[in-house]
């Protein structure tokens, strides 16, 4: 079993997408879909899968395969940056 992940192992932008996930989750009691972080963050459909695949890779999150919304934190809330609203160009 690996350690439990830390906030040193996750960068600013990928602790954003972190704490939205947790955020989304816990206010609309299920997980967002990759459509919901393209809007708040305002990205490509190609970016938004890339950092989900980056999140998961790094194992900051867990999917379960062929299962939509489906995406779980696992950092400890205590851990994740303060949600804030993003920064609108």
């Amino acid at each position: 079993m690996s350690p439990r992940p830390t906030a040193s192992n996750f960068t600013p932008k990928q602790g954003e997408y972190l704490a939205f996930i947790y955020a989304y989750t816990h206010v609309l009691g299920r997980p967002p879909a990759e459509a919901d972080l393209q809007r708040h963050f305002a990205v490509s459909p190609p970016s938004v899968h890339q950092m989900v695949l980056t999140l998961e890779r790094t194992g900051l999150i867990r999917r379960q395969p062929g299962v939509a919304r489906s995406i779980e934190v696992l950092v400890p809330p205590e851990l994740l940056p303060v949600l804030r609203r993003p920064h609108l160009k």
